[in-house]
């Protein structure tokens, strides 16, 4: 380590060094150097390479120093037969007199092999290449029975023979003889015999292609109906699993009250539990199947479309690189469409892998056997939401760098697209700063688990149940039936009246008169006979807890009674208590407190200020 920082110290010394050096330099020769005219720094800043296009080669020129290159291709296929060489002109706006563009010169090159294959197609016999003479430099012709007058095709310059590094008559003679060649692959493919030939093979791989079409369709078609049975199976199977889940619940208390006389009651009712959680457990493990099945039947339907894609892409590609007259498209078919094909393969493919890893990592979330059975389940509800959210994140970070990826492959300049973008994206988070927050209190609100769909909370001034919750917005659905749309951003403080289990708050004010044990001893026979019935037993995750009594005040004595529910069972329990309660303080007589006040005897007229009021009850 105290090497690696010497090392580091030592690069830094010799870094500042140079910098300093150079910095004197440039100081000299400011100094050295006399001042510009103020009509020469007045004038713009000439034009660079990198300003404007004018001084890059064009597209399919290659720049060597002195020397630009372009390519010679074959009329037939665009296949690559020699290059052709020109001085360097660095700006294409002022070109020098009696100096040709080597993209010119090629082009021409290129149109009269154009002329010379449509002739050859005509010809009785092979058109012939030979070699003239004209101003002393070799000139390659092609001629043929059509025309007394043969074509001129090239002529070998010297700056060819330089970049060749061969003699003139040298180079002249390995042209004429890739050019003989070409002139025979002209013949033999414009023969009628060869192009029917080529044009039957065309028809057979077209044919081939439909009938793997067909069985491609009919696979798929299979797949479809597999998939929909499996998905009416899943549904089929999370309303049995709710209803088995609901009728072991209800019969899980029973149990436990049955067992609680015996010694083992306690271990009873935690065998109840665990069976409880390991049938929730298995459901999720159900559900899990059935949905690697359908992910494996969406993969089939997904690899079936692909080869779909890929075996079209192939077998037009094979057909233009056979037809004569298609030929010379076959270096671009299997140029960027294959690319481009490869691009959004590797995309789709990523996509499926990030969606097929996103719900295995939920999966083992939400079956974690260490967790209690509600948080369980709050678990297994809310990880759809989770998942949905992070699947649409990771698709469209992914489908971005696709499409940046596309962009490139056709020589489109991303990084001023990308620029453009990100003062776009600046502007717009500025402008919308409030759904940025939204978006991001979604999030926190599905990670910490601050509350779900179903639950009942309290939000500000709001309360009612929770019918929906994304990313954005929250929406409650409040006693009166209202609907109550809540920005993300806006939720601060919150309160759940559902997460887990609820509570009922019991308390009333008795009178004074009555006997406290009395009252204690009839809430808790209340409290009792509520727990034992079977109609609420479910309902009650523990016996009541009678609290006793918690205020004294001119009204009466205040008694307080705690009542553990289920979610969403508190208003349903409190109010059959209540009523339960009113009904046993009528059998036992036991009063209600009521305020007192104070009377006086005399009037205010003739008031005794000495008297002494009384004291009476309404």
């Amino acid at each position: 380590m105290r090497q690696f920082f010497a090392s580091r110290a030592v690069q830094a010394a010799l870094r500042f060094a140079l910098i300093s050096l150079l910095s004197c330099g440039l100081a000299i020769a400011g100094e050295l150097t006399p001042p510009l005219s103020p009509a020469l720094g007045q004038l713009p800043s000439l034009p660079t390479r990198l300003s404007n296009p004018a001084f890059s080669p064009p597209d399919g020129v290659s720049r060597h120093g002195e020397y630009e290159t372009a390519p010679i291709r074959s009329p037939l296929d665009n296949k690559w037969l020699f290059e052709v060489t020109s001085p360097t002109i660095f700006n294409r706006e002022d070109v020098p007199q009696n100096r040709l563009p080597v993209e010119v010169r090629a082009q021409e090159v290129n149109a009269r092999l154009w002329r010379v294959l449509s002739r050859a197609a005509n010809a009785k016999e092979t058109p012939k290449v030979t070699i003239a003479i004209l101003n002393n430099r070799p000139v390659l012709q092609i001629s043929d029975d059509q025309t007394t007058r043969p074509i001129r095709l090239v002529t070998v310059t010297e700056p060819d023979s330089d970049w060749n590094s061969k003699p003139l008559d040298e180079l002249a003679k390995e042209w004429q003889d890739i050019l003989q060649n070409e002139m025979v692959r002209f013949k033999q493919l414009t023969s009628k015999d060869i192009i029917l030939q080529r044009l039957r093979h065309a028809f057979q791989l077209l044919v081939g292609l439909l009938l793997a079409s067909g069985i491609i369709w009919f696979l798929q078609r299979l797949l479809t109906r597999r998939q929909r049975t499996l998905e009416a199976r899943y549904e089929e199977q999370l309303a049995a699993i709710a209803s088995a889940e609901k009728t072991h619940q209800r019969n899980a208390p029973i149990i436990t009250n049955v067992s609680s006389d015996l010694p083992e009651g306690e271990e009873s009712e935690a065998r109840e539990i665990a069976e409880l959680r390991s049938h929730f457990l298995e459901a999720l493990q159900a559900q899990f199947s059935v949905k690697r099945q359908l992910d494996v039947d969406k993969f089939l339907k997904w690899a079936l479309f692909w080869i779909f894609i890929l075996m079209w892409y192939v077998g037009i590609a094979r057909i233009i690189s056979t037809v004569p007259l298609l030929m010379r498209w076959s270096v671009y078919v299997w140029a960027t469409p294959l690319a481009l094909l490869a691009i959004w393969f590797g995309i789709s493919l990523l996509i499926r892998i990030s969606r097929s890893l996103i719900d295995r990592f939920l999966f083992s979330w939400k079956i974690n056997g260490l967790l209690p059975i509600g948080e369980t389940q709050r678990i297994a509800l809310r990880t759809k939401t989770i998942s949905e959210a992070l699947k649409g994140l990771i698709t469209f970070v992914l489908i971005l760098t696709g499409i940046v990826w596309t962009l490139g492959l056709f020589n489109i300049p991303t990084s001023s697209i990308l620029a453009g973008g990100a003062v776009i994206g600046l502007a717009i988070s500025f402008g919308s700063q409030s759904l940025i927050k939204d978006l991001v209190n979604g999030c926190l609100i599905l990670i910490e688990d601050q509350f779900a769909v179903g639950d009942v909370v309290k939000i500000g001034d709001k309360s009612g149940l929770v019918e929906r919750l994304n990313l954005r917005v929250t929406q409650l659905r409040n006693s009166e039936g209202q609907l109550i749309t809540i920005p993300n951003s806006s939720i601060t403080n919150v309160c759940n009246l559902t997460r887990l289990w609820s509570r009922v708050d019991f308390s009333i004010i008795v009178a004074y008169e009555n006997d406290p044990v009395k009252v204690l001893k009839v809430l808790k026979q209340v409290s009792e006979d509520l727990y034992n019935e079977l109609g609420w037993r479910d309902r009650l995750i523990e016996s009541p807890d009678v609290l006793g009594i918690d205020e004294l005040d001119h009204t009466g004595m205040l008694v307080r009674v705690w009542i553990k529910t289920l979610p969403l069972e508190q208003w349903s329990v409190g109010r059959e208590f209540r009523l339960r309660v009113r009904q046993a303080f009528e059998a036992n007589q036991i009063q209600i407190g009521k305020p007192q006040w104070i009377t006086y005897s005399a009037s205010l007229e003739n008031l005794n200020l000495n008297a002494t009021p009384a004291v009476s009850s309404p």
